[in-house]
Formats: C-alpha cells, structure tokens, sequence
C-alpha cells in the first residue's frame, strides 16, 4: 500500500474477498474495507506512514462475487512500515490472519444468556479454545480446543481456582512468566467481572509438556437472564506460524536497525574526539 492505493495482493488475500490481484492493485484500500473499520484503518494508516506500527487490530474487509454473501472478512492486522535505502516511510505493508469464525462464534456466545454448553462443548476444530470462571473464580469451564492446547483435561482443572491453581507460576499449571504473567491475568479477569470486557491482549503460557503458546487474550463478563454478572468467559486466539515469523523478522529488522545506529554513533565519536584533539593542539600553539 503507497499513495493510498493498494500495491501488492497475495492468493489469500484474494481468496477471502473474492478479488483478485489484478482487480485490486491501484484501488483505494478504504474502498475496501467494511463501513465500520474505515477510521481505524485510516488511523492504522496515518500512524505507520510516520512510522508507528500497530499490532493485534481488528478490522474488516468487503467480500465480492462468490464471497460476497458470506459477509465482511474479519482479520487481525499489524502493520509494518516499508522504507526506501534512506529510511524513508514509502508505503505500508499489512500482515493479516482471518479469524471470522471465531468472531462469529464470539459474538454468538456473548449474546446468549442461557445454555451454551453445547457450543463450549463442541469438538469442532473451528471453535476457538474457551474458558470460564464462575463468580469467585474458579474455573467454571474448559472446552476441548483447550485441552488440545493446554494438555490438561477439563476433569483436572474444573473447580480449581483459574489463578494461580489452573494458570501460575508453578510446572503443575499452564504457568505464567513470573508474577507480572499473573497479576496481568487477574486484572482482566476483575475488570471482566466489574463489567469491563478485554478483546485482544497479548497473553503467553507454558503447556503441560513446556512449550510456550502465544495467544491473543479476550474476556468477557457471563450474565445470567437478569442481567446480573456470574462469572467471566474467556477466548483465547492463538496466533499462526506465518505470523509469528511476520513479526520474528520484523523485530530482527528493528534489531539490525538499531544496532546500525549505535555503530554510527560509535563511529561519529571515535571521528570527533582526534578532530577535537587536533583543533585544541592548534589553539595550543597559536596562544605560545
């Protein structure tokens, strides 16, 4: 993207939207996109042409021909800025991953207030890992997508205390990264039961066998047929392998970068201190 018109489409791209390569390139990328994310992608826009790049925003794009009447494509984007050999912001590149289901499936699960055990429940590979607590935090749910994830069955963590029993510090949990892991973790779960939702928080943990999982973290208060808040239900994205490596080489990137600018300014030093030794010799010798 450059000049506010689209410069690169891949195959997926098209796939999702039903446009191909050669009916996008040179269309303005706000054309595309679905009325109700054309501030934020302005925003996206604006911030990385100077060189602020957000990550984990959620956006939606318009569908066409076949995939039209499936609805707006829901992505999650981060924004890389593209520079030329001078380090001037030239353009913008998106790095993108559909998760439609899984907000068709979050947006279903919010709006139900009765049973919805058979959604939680359900094998579907499609559904997103979700957990819950009940109004004192314990662990009130546990779905198969979790299982899958975590390594733990539901039988071994329902009933148990969500922080620090079932997520903690210690190896017999999905262990956090140290305290900081646990006390981010129970301030969203506060916040969801005094009624503020969390969507999209970076949030990592070790499974049962020690791998590190880095999933995108929402929480969203339960309420019972009156209204009233009776505990805490969580979705839990996790990210794919395309865009784990997308922002592996985008933080070498910035890595080398910085790294280049501390040897300029090593090497602007070891420059001035002789130029400096040989101006303050000259003064020394014009004063004798």
């Amino acid at each position: 993207y450059s000049n506010g018109l689209v410069n690169g489409w891949n195959t997926k791209a098209a796939e999702l939207t039903g446009l191909l390569a050669d009916e996008v390139i040179g269309r303005s990328l706000i054309d595309l996109v679905q009325h109700d994310s054309v501030e934020t992608v302005k925003k996206m826009l604006c911030l990385a042409l100077q060189g602020e790049e957000e990550q984990n925003v959620e956006i939606k794009l318009k569908t066409f021909g076949l995939q039209e009447e499936k609805g707006p494509v829901v992505l999650i984007v981060n924004a890389c800025s593209s520079r030329d050999l001078e380090e001037n912001v030239v353009g913008v590149c998106f790095v993108a991953q559909d998760v439609t289901w899984q907000r068709i499936v979050m947006d279903k699960f919010t709006r139900l207030q009765g049973d919805y055990r058979a959604i939680v429940q359900n094998p579907n590979p499609l559904i997103p890992p979700i957990f819950g607590t009940d109004e004192y935090g314990y662990c009130s749910e546990w779905n198969p997508a979790m299982e899958k994830l975590t390594g733990w069955k539901r039988e071994e963590v329902i009933d148990k205390m969500l922080v620090g029993d079932v997520f903690g510090i210690h190896r017999m949990s999905c262990q956090l990264k140290g305290q900081d892991g646990l006390t981010k973790l129970r301030i969203v779960l506060n916040s969801a039961m005094a009624g503020k939702d969390t969507e999209k928080v970076p949030f990592s943990f070790f499974d049962r066998h020690g791998k590190n999982i880095e999933t995108l973290f929402s929480a969203n208060k339960r309420t019972d047929a009156e209204g009233i808040i009776t505990g805490v239900f969580c979705f839990l994205h996790v990210t794919s392998t395309e865009l784990q490596q997308a922002l592996q080489v985008q933080r070498m990137a910035e890595q080398a970068a910085m790294d280049r600018l501390k040897e300029l300014a090593y090497i602007r030093q070891e420059i001035r201190n002789p130029l400096y030794g040989t101006i303050f010799t000259r003064k020394l010798m014009e004063s004798s």
